[in-house]
């Protein structure tokens, strides 16, 4: 090879390894997660290869833009060795970091349900403590990193400089180099840079989390604003949309009921019999729920515990990535559920077994006017522990119900389960006497019906049980590879149960239409007879005349929810509509074939995230 063309050729092979281990780590991906994915054809395989490629190639030229100048450019010391061992250690530094974060993500996709994103570095406290047993438990994507490790190292072992440096030639030669690939650092010739929606081009969103890469969506994460106005609408278009004051009429209810808000580690619907026709693992839930007001078709707003949360306690939307107390905007006021309870002379508390202090549960709970606080510490007893989230859920909730009769009447309280959380421990004693199902959560499910059931008998021993509302509903749903079809689509990856029950049997039948974890804020204070404005986003359930949707965002793609209808939306444009229901696996776009719901959806959906950006950047969750 021409001695001009040695260096920019070495470049290019070094880059080219790390593309290579890219395409390979995607592969992998695709092999672990393949049931989240369309059946891959000829043309579909074609461009999915193809916009890979894309992502992949811009990823690794912007993350070694610094490396590739240094490179390229003729400075006269280049050929000494601390040059070159300090150039190779950069190149290295770089590229383990990007390596790591696709191997991260390789197992952390089956909790999130999305490429990795800023939103992790939240989680390093109980990401770091869970370490070992994520090991233990995906030691395979710590060999591949290993592997990786291995090529990376191999492919910057021998290098010559001893080439004479000829400036005037070798700035001639890097400069047309240099000017490709900025073009490639742009993802093309398009008139913006490359982002995430560009993962729709020519494939559809089924696709999206194939194409990209996590390096790709982590390192976009953090340079994106999280909030911003990006709709110019007219405030009567907001108001129709997107309503945020929302009036109760009371009046109070002479009984003041008690409320129990149980929030279920990992319940999704087809966990339930009575909504998964007939098989389940929640035989007790299930017997309650022949008893309640059952919305059917309930959808969580968020894919994690700490975003859900903030829906069904604070009524906060999850339109970033990261969960409300994790961002900017954490400081504004929330008039949550227990705030609102409060100012009709309720108790309040909030009960979860886990670590005091993860995952902010306390102080957002305390934002959302939870006087009390009831977690592992006040618990106080270590013989409990599971070993890696907190108390198992059967001694939590037994100690639950003697805490709440030591509360004031009537009282508002959360209660949250843990044991149903990934490594799903439960006690040694218990092994073997829950269905597994194939599953590993399986056994988990069986173990916290039983401990809902227990805290329901010894609940109703209580003279305060009589006059008490119980809302049950699972914070997110289980992402794994052997799910119904529906249930692997982009609206069963959200269904939930939202279950009321009154045991004076008061509450009681089906409701089919839409409902959202939003919806449980006013639902609750419909109930109870709250009179007065508040801002939410949600609707009270007990209103047939409501707006019936819901609104999810998940790794920068949102989605609609309105009947049997579900609209994915980049930010910028409509990029599917699907029959979610007859459509399972969501294949059939409908967007040409009905415009005009296509086009109101996502009127719709513009007014939501326009008006969350208002109210976060404006401190508006306040009903002033």
């Amino acid at each position: 090879m021409r001695d001009h063309l040695r260096r920019p050729w070495r470049v290019l092979r070094q880059l080219g390894v790390v593309l290579l281990l890219f395409a390979v780590q995607r592969w992998i991906f695709f092999g672990a997660y393949r049931e989240q994915f369309p059946v891959l054809n000829g043309s579909s395989l074609f461009w999915v290869v193809l916009q890979g490629l894309r992502f992949d190639a811009m990823t690794v030229v912007v993350a070694n833009a610094l490396w590739i100048v240094l490179e390229l450019l003729p400075f006269p010391w280049r050929s000494r060795k601390s040059w070159t061992t300090g150039m190779r250690f950069l190149f290295l530094a770089v590229n383990i970091v990007l390596l790591l974060i696709c191997c991260i993500d390789l197992a952390y996709f089956g909790f999130n349900g999305k490429r990795l994103t800023a939103d992790i570095l939240g989680q390093t406290g109980a990401g770091l403590r869970e370490l070992p047993s994520m090991l233990l438990n995906y030691w395979w994507t710590a060999l591949i990193f290993l592997l990786a490790l291995f090529v990376l190292l191999r492919s910057t072992r021998h290098r010559n400089d001893a080439l004479a440096p000829r400036p005037f030639r070798d700035l001639l030669v890097a400069l047309p180099f240099l000017g490709l690939l900025v073009l490639v650092a742009r993802g093309g010739w398009q008139y913006q840079g490359l982002s995430p929606a560009h993962a729709n081009d020519h494939v559809g969103p089924a696709w999206a989390s194939l194409v990209t890469n996590s390096a790709f969506t982590f390192g976009y994460s953090l340079s994106e604003p999280p909030l911003h106005h990006r709709y110019a609408l007219e405030a009567s278009t907001l108001d129709r949309l997107a309503p945020l004051r929302y009036s109760l009429p009371g009046p109070l209810s002479a009984a003041r009921p008690n409320v129990v808000v149980l929030i279920v580690e990992s319940m999704g619907r087809e966990y339930l019999g009575s909504l998964n026709n007939g098989k389940g693992y929640f035989p007790f839930v299930d017997s309650l729920a022949a008893r309640s007001l059952v919305f059917a078709n309930g959808f969580a707003n968020a894919e994690r515990s700490n975003k859900s949360i903030c829906a069904i306690l604070g009524g906060i939307p999850s339109f970033t990535d990261d969960a409300f107390m994790n961002t900017a905007f954490a400081g504004n006021t929330v008039e949550g559920l227990g705030t609102r309870m409060k100012e009709i002379g309720y108790a309040t508390a909030f009960f979860h077994g886990g670590l005091n202090g993860e995952y902010k549960f306390d102080s957002f709970t305390r934002a959302c006017g939870f006087d009390r606080y009831y977690g592992k510490d006040e618990f106080g007893d270590e013989t409990y522990f599971d070993g890696h989230w907190g108390v198992y859920d059967e001694e939590f909730l037994q100690w639950s119900a003697d805490r709440l009769k030591e509360l004031p009447q009537p009282f508002c309280a959360a209660a949250f389960t843990l044991s149903s959380h990934d490594p799903f421990v439960i006690p040694e004693r218990y092994h073997g006497v829950f269905p597994s199902g194939g599953q590993d959560i399986h056994e988990s499910l069986g173990y916290t019906d039983m401990a809902i059931r227990r805290f329901f008998e010894k609940a109703s021993r209580e003279p305060w049980f009589a006059n008490t509302i119980f809302v049950i509903t699972g914070d997110h749903t289980y992402l794994y590879n052997e799910h119904p079809k529906w249930y692997r689509n982009p609206a069963g990856r959200f269904a939930v149960p939202i279950v009321v029950y009154a045991p004076d049997g008061r509450l009681a039948g089906r409701d089919e239409h839409t409902a959202q974890h939003l919806d449980i804020v006013p639902t609750v204070l419909d109930l109870v007879g709250y009179s007065g404005e508040i801002n939410t986003f949600g609707q009270s359930l007990m209103r047939q005349d409501r707006p019936a949707h819901a609104v999810i965002q998940l790794g920068g793609q949102y989605s609609l929810i309105e009947d049997d209808r579900i609209l994915l939306f980049d930010g910028e444009r409509p990029t599917a509509l699907y029959d979610h229901r007859t459509d399972t696996l969501c294949a059939k776009d409908l967007r040409m074939s009905e415009p005009e719901r296509t086009a109101h959806m996502t009127q719709v959906l513009k007014a939501q995230i326009e008006r969350h950006a208002q109210v976060m950047l404006g401190n508006g969750l306040v009903a002033k």
